[in-house]
């Protein structure tokens, strides 16, 4: 993924993140905040009904109370002679003001008058609230209430609820003009709160609602009445009816503080679907905006990051992939990425000379290292060489040719007498068994001396093979041939095999009849060499019985070729265990560093590996050549 999509991904994240978390607060702080104001409006709608249902009581109260100081009233109460007249005049007032209740009842509960019926109808409605004979004085219309309240403010109102329905009702006391006391009675008038005059009230406030008498479970006890102002609010019940509309309950209570009707209004939800669509386009205004600078911040990252970004890592990759030093990046600016682009360039400048330099040097040390790996693996060569040599030399000083020759003289000195020479002189009677035993030492001398000439044809042979195998190493050539494992040890132990002799050190092979396997014979050669050499050089010094060397040639389930070389020498300690590969590391106090590392680098080449084993000084070592074995002739 490349550096502008990730960064276009990352704004799109973050953006995005952004318009989810403004969505929720929207919804989950915002909105609800328009539900609570919605709720809040439709209680107050609700409570507007209630309102009005009170202003409608006092407006009857105002009434009643102009009507209770009339000195007319008065006289009608007091003044038995005036009642007839005084009983047409109240029924006009009945008719003429649409009350459903007129009653005038005197101090002892006993009525006066009483006019009950229904709006339209002549026909008196009887009830057992509204008695047309004598009301009881703790009737709640004809309480006193508080003593120290003048009877011209003593007033009573509200809802009672009757067996035709709920009625609004206002008492007050009968008083002379001017309200003057004494108090002859009480004037209570009241108008059913019927449909007619809920819708009236709805019209005036704007607020459509409904009322319904409370049945006989949903009122409460009357012991759970009360009477203080403060305590007389009932809880409002909000119901979400959809997304238009909200259902809101209540209850009226009557004069005694009793739960009487169920009030019901419908609030159409203006506020909360004003706040939906005021959301709707706060959050496509956010969506715009978030777009529109997403895309000025990939403009302008674009320009001043991603384009001299995208050029320098270009030019990078190229010089990685071409390896062409020659490349420089041309970003001509001021700010950060023109510091980056000249110390990139200098970098490069710097690389192209030190690559230079390495080239001279690696040269250099690659034909040191050719030179010293050749004269190392040919020094072991000319060592054995010299070995046979010298042995050759010193059997031919003592040979048995110079006895042969006098014998030889001798026998041309009695040329003209051989046969009395040889019967009668005592040397010539023993000269023909010498003769004999001195041709039977030559020719084992021969034999002898004609194995070591083989053997020091073959080493030099190899020191051939050891530059030829050089020249292919500088040329990157190899041959892969088939050999047998037991005839490779073999033929690597015959190259040493006078300096073994030479040292009295044994070879013991522990090598199965194992089939043929698909390796570099020189270079393997080579190696083993070196590791028979070095094991030589450990025991050399040590008791005959420990001078001994194991090689112990296995092959492994995945067809890898395992040579193992074993001595009971001086060992090697832990500190030098993971140096004993290094160039130029060596303990021997003439050697020259050289053997292992060659070894360890031809086993890396032939893609195999040399691991070396030792518990510490004097417990000798052991190091392990592992070779794949190569299915595929590679001969160059």
């Amino acid at each position: 993924m490349n550096l502008r999509l990730k960064i276009l991904l990352t704004l799109i994240a973050v953006f995005s993140l952004y318009v989810v978390i403004d969505a929720a607060i929207q919804q989950l702080v915002v909105f609800p905040q328009f539900v609570s104001l919605e709720q809040r409006e439709a209680t107050q709608n609700l409570q507007r009904c209630h309102q009005a249902i009170e202003r409608d009581i006092e407006h009857l109260d105002f009434f009643v109370h102009d009507c209770a100081s009339w000195d007319d009233l008065h006289q009608f109460v007091v003044d038995p002679k005036r009642q007839l007249g005084a009983e047409e005049y109240v029924d006009s007032m009945f008719q003429d003001t649409n009350l459903n209740l007129l009653a005038v009842i005197d101090n002892e509960g006993k009525v006066v008058h009483r006019s009950f019926r229904k709006e339209g109808s002549s026909k008196s409605l009887d009830s057992s609230i509204f008695p047309t004979a004598n009301w009881p004085l703790t009737h709640p219309l004809l309480k006193r209430g508080d003593a120290s309240v003048a009877p011209k403010d003593a007033a009573i109102g509200g809802l009672l609820m009757t067996e035709y329905g709920p009625i609004q009702v206002a008492a007050r006391p009968i008083l002379r003009t001017g309200g003057l006391s004494p108090r002859h009675g009480t004037l209570i008038m009241g108008r059913f709160l019927d449909a007619k005059v809920v819708k009236s009230i709805a019209d005036q406030i704007s607020v459509a609602f409904t009322v319904k008498p409370l049945t006989g479970e949903e009122r409460p006890a009357k012991n759970a009445a009360v009477s203080d102002s403060k305590q007389r609010d009932v809880p409002v019940s909000i119901t979400e009816i959809d997304e238009e509309r909200l259902a809101v309950e209540s209850m009226l209570l009557d004069i005694s503080g009793q739960p009487i009707l169920r009030t019901h209004a419908m609030v159409y939800r203006n506020i909360s679907q004003t706040g939906r669509v005021a959301m709707r386009y706060a959050l496509g205004s956010l969506l715009v905006a978030a777009f529109v600078v997403l895309t000025i911040l990939l403009v302008l990252l674009q320009n001043i990051v991603i384009s001299p970004l995208t050029h320098l890592s270009d030019r990078a990759s190229h010089i990685g992939e071409t390896g062409d030093l020659s490349v420089r990046v041309n970003v001509r600016r001021s700010d950060e990425f023109g510091n980056l682009a000249r110390h990139f360039n200098g970098m490069v400048d710097n690389l192209a000379d030190t690559q230079s330099r390495l080239i001279e040097l690696s040269r250099r040390a690659g034909m040191s290292d050719v030179a010293t790996g050749v004269l190392h693996n040919v020094g072991n060569v000319m060592t054995n060489v010299n070995v046979l040599s010298s042995s050759m030399s010193n059997r031919l000083e003592r040979s048995k040719l110079l006895g042969l020759k006098k014998s030889v003289d001798l026998l041309r000195a009695h040329e003209h007498q051989m046969n009395d020479f040889l019967v009668s002189d005592p040397r010539g009677q023993k000269l023909p068994n010498y003769i004999c035993q001195v041709t039977d030492h030559l020719e084992i001398e021969h034999l002898e001396i004609l194995e070591q000439l083989q053997s020091m044809s073959a080493n030099l042979q190899h020191a051939g093979q050891i530059l030829e195998a050089q020249q292919k190493l500088a040329t990157g050539a190899q041959v892969i041939e088939s050999v047998r494992p037991k005839k490779l040890i073999s033929d690597a132990i015959g190259m040493l095999q006078a300096s073994l002799d030479g040292h009295d050190v044994k070879v013991k092979v522990q090598c199965e009849n194992l089939p043929e396997v698909r390796l570099d014979r020189g270079k393997v050669i080579q190696v083993l060499v070196n590791l028979i050499a070095n094991a030589k050089d450990a025991i050399k010094d040590y008791d005959a019985k420990n001078r001994e060397i194991l090689i112990e040639v296995t092959l492994s389930d995945t067809q890898e070729l395992c040579i193992e070389v074993v001595d009971h020498g001086c060992g090697i300690s832990s500190e030098n265990l993971e140096k004993i590969f290094s160039s130029g590391f060596t303990t021997k106090p003439l050697g020259h560093g050289h053997g292992l590392h060659y070894c360890a680098n031809a086993a890396r080449q032939m893609k195999g590996s040399l691991t070396v084993q030792s518990q510490g000084v004097g417990l000798g070592s052991s190091f392990i050549l592992s070779l794949p074995n190569n299915s595929v002739s590679e001969a160059v």
